[in-house]
């Protein structure tokens, strides 16, 4: 999973990359066009049970890849960087909620909702010049009586979002069929990709009735002092835990960020294991086995015969494989088995 982490100026995006990735960044350096990835494991103390009773040679944890994209992305922005928000699965975006008279706000003031709207219409707004050119060149062409099919149900697809965006929202408004989401794939357009929201907060944390508010409105929300986890995240592993203590906070942003961004982007995991390898993957909800074969390699889905399958909960009741067995629990699914939370699978093939 690829996430880009987007935001107007001085909303603290590289602060948040770097408190979320432990990255180290320079964080200020306005005017860059060049985006930063950072990849993070993702924490899962079923992989930690798995490697304690199967003892593998290598432990594998599920991957998230995450992408600062500078600057704030609308009709003027570099090509390089709407170039490398088309290629992110989801967005985070970074609002501005701190006060910061050394970095003032690029509008002057803090508003959440108004920052929040100013980026979605940055997205709709690069959008809608890909659909108008698009648009322009189809229209020609089909207007010749020289277009395929497939033109003219792309043409059509796109005058449907065009006209969602005109009207201000995403394209993920626009009601479209399954073939005509094929049709408009490739152009990967901005307002199709979900999207997390990060408030990037004062390190006390104090905010106005107002604004917890307007934080309320907001989809898929949750706060965090970035300067605060990124100053942390430099100190060594045995001086965070005292830190943390001093100033009340529990545990880092990254994991609720990651259970969050799991439930709002509709993702579960599922497991293989053995003496060579335990490792987890990230799947859509609703997968089906065979795609999630293709998951681990495209041989297993090319070939797939059946999936053998047993839950990490029962494994974790019976203590061991050959009980999992012994109690019925243990599983022969073919390749419309819809994959679970927890799973643990292993693929039957033949090429």
């Amino acid at each position: 999973m690829k996430l880009g982490i987007i935001g107007l100026e001085r909303s603290g995006k590289t602060t948040v990359f770097n408190a979320l990735t432990g990255a180290e960044k320079e964080v200020g350096s306005f005017g860059k066009i060049e985006a930063s990835v950072a990849i993070v494991s993702v924490p899962d103390n079923r992989i930690d049970w798995l490697s304690a009773l199967y003892e593998p040679k290598k432990t594998v944890f599920a991957t998230i890849e995450f992408v600062d994209i500078p600057g704030s992305i609308n009709h003027s922005s570099d090509a390089k960087i709407v170039a490398a928000a088309r290629e992110v699965d989801a967005f985070v975006f970074v609002i501005r909620a701190f006060e910061n008279p050394a970095v003032p706000h690029p509008l002057d003031s803090n508003d959440i909702l108004r920052d929040f709207e100013r980026i979605r219409t940055g997205l709709i707004i690069a959008d809608m010049e890909i659909a108008e050119k698009r648009i322009e060149r189809l229209e020609k062409t089909v207007g010749k009586g020289v277009g395929t099919p497939d033109d003219k149900l792309e043409l059509s697809c796109l005058k449907k979002i065009i006209a969602t965006l005109e009207s201000e929202k995403p394209a993920s408004e626009t009601e479209l069929n399954a073939q005509e989401e094929k049709a408009i794939r490739s152009f990967q357009f901005l307002t199709l990709k979900p999207f997390l929201t990060l408030i990037n907060t004062s390190e006390n944390n104090l905010m106005s009735e107002e604004t917890l508010g307007s934080i309320s409105k907001i989809p898929n929300s949750m706060s965090m002092c970035a300067h605060v986890e990124m100053e942390i995240r430099r100190l060594d592993e045995s001086d965070r835990k005292d830190f943390l203590d001093d100033l009340g906070i529990k545990e880092l942003s990254l994991k609720p960020f990651i259970l969050n961004a799991y439930r709002t982007l509709g993702l579960i995991s599922f497991f293989t294991v053995g003496k060579d390898e335990v490792r987890a993957w990230t799947i859509q909800k609703e997968t089906q086995a065979v795609k999630a074969a293709g998951k681990i390699h495209s041989d297993l889905e090319r070939g797939f015969i059946r999936a053998e399958a047993f839950s990490f909960d029962h494994l974790k009741e019976k203590g061991s494989e050959r009980e999992v067995k012994n109690a019925g629990l243990f599983r022969l699914e073919g390749k419309d088995y819809i994959v679970k939370d927890g799973d643990i699978i292993s693929v039957k093939f033949s090429v």
